[in-house]
């Protein structure tokens, strides 16, 4: 049986559970896997023919799942030599609010046959044919593909509504056809997506506020050669992206994260721009001094009484020396030291 996963990505917005039970649903996914049992489907050969039948693995495979797990039609929806073929396979309703987009699998048994197919939109929960006016997408015999090949279309409107596909052509030079992987869901608008964004973002806000002085300290430290421990200087931060096929939110792969979001930075010196790895001076009071992107960095750790570190920043050397509690006069000896 065919598993297809559908992401719902809800970020500071609820969703209100008073909606009438029969609301028609906002998506679809289906994979045929029994044609039988298809629930709020419709199949209408309007020429009385055969209408779409479960497909036949004998011929060619399914697209997924099991090999028969496909919906087929072929010449016989036609009756008689040269009978026109007017079978319709139309979908459940739906509740439309923006643009839709409809996303399925197609192919035929052999090129070159005068295999035909529609897919069309029609207004409320009718099913008759004539309502269906709206055309999104026609595949014609020209260029009919004879391997399984993913097509999509897109509606705009709001209300209720129903999508056909629409097998035509005669029954004298037709074929055989399978449709496989129908995938009916909203692409949410621009604003939709910046309000997601937002509520993404203030579900990973205290997680990435309270690393950032802790990832600024790391820097620091790892500026001057040395650990931060727990202290790590990663910020990643939520990553998600969009996916170009079916419009829906989904972790990054490898490739696109590099992309996307800055690595790790191995030292303050390499995120300022500069190729090489800080140089690291350990003078003879005990302070370290490293040189970042032509900036020289102090920092200052101080050993308490009960065995506990403090650090401090300082913006220039007097600031740091003040800070080790180091006279002026012993300058002249640290100066020797890194002459050295």
């Amino acid at each position: 049986m065919k598993t297809f996963l559908t992401l719902f990505a809800s970020a500071a917005l609820t969703l209100s559970a008073s909606a009438h039970a029969d609301t028609p649903p906002t998506s679809l996914t289906e994979g045929f896997d029994n044609i039988s049992s298809l629930s709020g489907w419709v199949i209408n050969n309007a020429n009385g023919g055969q209408s779409w039948f479960q497909g036949n693995d004998g011929i060619f495979a399914a697209q997924a799942g099991a090999d028969n797990s496909y919906a087929a039609a072929n010449f016989e929806s036609g009756t008689g030599a040269g009978g026109a073929i007017d079978n319709w396979l139309i979908t459940p309703e739906l509740t439309l609010s923006g643009t839709t987009r409809i996303t399925f699998y197609t192919r035929t048994a052999d090129a070159g046959f005068d295999d035909n197919l529609g897919v069309l939109f029609g207004a409320g929960n009718g099913t008759d044919i004539t309502g269906f006016k709206t055309s999104l997408l026609s595949i014609d015999a020209a260029g009919y593909p004879g391997e399984w090949t993913r097509y999509t279309a897109e509606f705009t409107g709001t209300g209720t509504g129903r999508f056909a596909f629409h097998y035509t052509g005669n029954y004298a030079a037709s074929d055989y056809i399978g449709l496989d992987s129908v995938s009916i869901s909203a692409v949410p608008e621009p604003s939709t997506w910046a309000m997601l964004g937002l509520g993404l973002a203030g579900v990973g806000f205290m997680a990435r506020r309270s690393r950032r002085a802790a990832a600024g300290a790391g820097l620091a430290l790892a500026a001057l050669g040395m650990s931060s421990g727990a202290m790590a200087a990663d910020d990643k931060g939520m990553v998600v992206v969009r996916d170009a096929e079916t419009g829906q939110l989904r972790a990054p792969t490898a490739a696109e994260y590099k992309q996307l979001a800055p690595q790790t930075l191995k030292s303050a010196a390499l995120q300022a721009g500069n190729t090489k790895e800080s140089k690291v001076v350990t003078r003879a009071n005990g302070t370290r001094v490293a040189s970042v992107a032509n900036k020289v960095l102090y920092s200052v750790v101080t050993k308490n009484a009960d065995g506990s570190l403090t650090e401090a920043c300082a913006e220039n050397e007097d600031a740091a020396l003040a800070a080790t509690k180091t006279p002026r006069a012993a300058q002249a000896k640290e100066r020797n030291y890194e002459a050295q």
